[in-house]
């Protein structure tokens, strides 16, 4: 690559890579069932030159791993600049927890798109994943597309999904089903329902592969069915609705600080 197919590359690389982020709307609008496999194609293709850029540049760097660090610590001082510029502290909190959903749905998804074909592809999400939650005190994992889709087909209940796999459970059992009706009918209808999913969502996914690697995973899976899920099973069945939802969140940040601390 010459100098001057170096220089636009660069370019595009760091002005791509904030336009992943930051003129992206609500990711909620689009993170449905039915809209999302479209809509992550099309922001694919709107970001595909800057995804090939970056690679490109990786390619050229002696130091490549420096390359990412710039490019990671680029995103993080422009997202920054960002809220510090909304004066309401509840509209700069809206708009972080939008900066996190977008990352985790579409920003490193697309990146993990190219990984077989670009080398980039895993130390850049793994280095902004990283570079993020060490500036803004939060918990974003990363997923691939197909982790996310698939997550759909499972109403993303990620630790009951897995705690039920462990048991021998089918997708389709009385107690998914049960806490599937009662996020749909209940959580989500609550005020903060959508910004108590995203947060979730950040999250479970990271929670459940980092589990998935100990060697005693079925001993902690059923330690969780025992002492959390069959709690808020009860809770649900008793018509206790609010309690569940404090005892699964409770479940949620226990398991945060076991595993993602």
């Amino acid at each position: 690559m010459d100098l001057v197919a170096y220089g636009e590359s660069y370019n595009q690389a760091m002005q791509g890579i904030e336009d992943m982020l930051l003129t992206e709307g609500n990711p909620m609008t689009s993170f449905k069932k039915s809209v999302y496999p479209e809509a992550f194609q099309a922001y694919l293709r709107k970001h595909l030159d800057t995804i090939n850029a970056i690679e490109a540049v990786y390619q050229q760097e002696e130091n490549p791993a420096a390359w990412l660090n710039k490019l990671a610590e680029h995103l993080v001082d422009c997202a920054r600049a960002e809220l510090e510029g909304i004066p309401k502290k509840g509209k700069k909190n809206e708009q972080q927890i939008n900066y996190n959903m977008i990352l985790a749905v579409y920003v490193f998804p697309a990146i993990l798109e190219q990984k077989q074909k670009n080398d980039s592809a895993e130390p850049l999400t793994d280095v902004l994943v990283a570079k993020w939650n060490e500036a803004f005190k939060t918990s974003v994992g990363k997923a691939d597309y197909e982790k996310i889709e698939q997550g759909f087909h499972r109403k993303f209940c990620y630790i009951t999904t897995a705690a039920c796999e462990r048991q021998g459970k089918a997708d389709d059992c009385y107690e998914l089903e049960l806490l599937r009706s009662y996020r749909d009918e209940y959580l989500l209808r609550r005020e903060d329902g959508e910004a108590m999913v995203k947060e979730y969502y950040n999250i479970a996914p990271t929670i459940v592969n980092r589990i998935g690697r100990q060697e005693d995973a079925d001993a902690v899976y059923e330690e969780i069915w025992n002492d959390y899920l069959m709690d808020c099973i009860h809770k649900i069945e008793n018509g206790e609705n609010e309690a569940c939802r404090e005892r699964y969140t409770e479940m949620v940040y226990d398991l945060k600080n076991r595993y993602m601390a």
